[in-house]
């Protein structure tokens, strides 16, 4: 598979996990640290807990492949003024589904996100959009939307981590898994995740070597 310079991942969260491109080449020399900022739209907000499992989950993942990278929560912003910037960027993409069509331009995100610190950012969307993982300049920075999770699928137990944890993988450098029960699915349908047990979906052989190949050990 030959690898674009850039990714756009998209994951409608009613049907399938949607590919929409691949995982960027220049990932290959990302050893360090990933900082993650978080913005929720309220303090209560339920999709904290299993962001931060699905980080949880990821560095586990890495101290089982002994290698160096971490996602670290760098900052939570609760409520923030800026929300709605991003609340109509997130909107745009989700609404163009990741595909441009000619001569269309890309939607520029807005200066409120491209201010913000952190390689990885978050945001908890009060939209009812699709998730998603789009590149922001430089390549290796991602902005993460996760849609309301007051509404199904997202307020079925388990499908709400399993959905972060797989646009987090994206955002590692992961593209979709062709195998249907894996946590990196394409096509896949996000009830699958569904479960009254806490549990993340594995990883194919292929993601981990992906993984070694991407983040190699020092």
């Amino acid at each position: 598979m030959t690898f674009a310079t850039r990714t756009r991942f998209l994951s409608p969260t009613i049907l399938v996990l949607l590919l929409v491109a691949p995982p960027s080449a220049s990932l290959s020399q990302e050893t360090g640290n990933r900082s993650v900022v978080i913005l929720s739209p309220e303090e209560g907000d339920g999709r904290l807990a299993p962001t931060r499992e699905a980080i949880t989950f990821w560095n586990q993942t890495f101290s089982d492949l002994m290698l160096r990278p971490r996602l670290h929560e760098a900052e939570v912003i609760v409520a923030s003024p800026i929300s709605r910037a991003l609340e109509n960027y997130a909107h745009r993409i989700s609404q163009g589904a990741g595909r441009l069509s000619p001569g269309i331009a890309e939607p520029k995100a807005p200066s409120e996100l491209t201010d913000l610190g952190g390689d990885i950012v978050v945001f908890l969307s009060k939209q009812g959009i699709m998730s998603f993982a789009w590149p922001l300049a430089p390549s290796t920075r991602f902005f993460i939307a996760i849609p309301t999770d007051r509404a199904p699928p997202l307020n079925y137990p388990n499908v709400l981590r399993n959905v972060i944890a797989h646009e987090l993988g994206h955002a590692l450098g992961l593209p979709h898994s062709g195998n249907p029960t894996a946590l990196m699915c394409g096509h896949c349908r996000p009830l699958i995740f569904r479960s009254e047990e806490r549990v993340f979906f594995p990883l194919t052989p292929g993601d981990r070597a992906r993984l070694l190949e991407l983040y190699p050990a020092p």
